[in-house]
């Protein structure tokens, strides 16, 4: 079936139901709906969680799907940290931006949701559109960390650039957090 191989070929391992419907191009709400579970009796799709499915064979991206069950949200703290190598400790859960702080458990991982406030969480400086996913750059995610956790230790800052760390600093108005950046920049 040309849908299936779609799919297969797509970038996204995480499919919601309007990228359904536009795959298989079905115009009645409820046939779609029929279709999915008819997939999903045959093995084909299977729902990681509530409205959203995957291909049972095709390894499922956790940004992704992390970022799609929760909206609007981006991937920053120990996850992006990690992604951009400023720790080494690598941890299996993932750690989303969001508008309140809570904890999922999803498949074999656990999502943590940590509570920016509004204005910072919705400024789209220093994130990065990855096609299935949103994460935070360097910077952002070493101010995000810092401004939620105060000072911890980072393996390696060698990557952040100083200046996009003042361009994205006022955002979080907070003195403090200028303050406590400025020793690891320092460095």
């Amino acid at each position: 079936m040309k849908q299936i191989l779609q799919l297969y070929q797509s970038q996204n391992t995480v499919f919601d139901f309007a990228t359904l419907w536009q795959i298989f191009s079905i115009s009645n709400k409820q046939v779609l709906k029929n279709k999915i579970q008819t997939l999903k009796k045959k093995n084909i799709l299977f729902s990681p969680t509530r409205r959203l499915y995957a291909l049972p064979d095709k390894a499922i991206n956790t940004f992704e799907l992390a970022n799609k069950m929760y909206a609007p949200s981006y991937i920053s703290f120990f996850s992006a940290l990690y992604h951009h190598a400023m720790i080494f400790q690598y941890q299996n859960d993932v750690f989303l931006a969001y508008q309140k702080s809570d904890t999922k458990k999803v498949l074999d991982f656990e999502i943590r949701l940590k509570h920016l406030k509004r204005e910072i969480l919705l400024n789209p400086s220093g994130i990065f559109h990855t096609g299935t996913c949103s994460i935070a750059s360097p910077e952002r995610a070493f101010l995000d960390t810092l401004y939620l956790y105060g000072a911890i230790h980072f393996d390696n800052l060698s990557m952040l650039d100083v200046d996009k760390i003042q361009e994205l600093l006022p955002m979080y108005k907070n003195k403090k957090l200028i303050q406590l950046s400025q020793p690891y920049l320092l460095k």
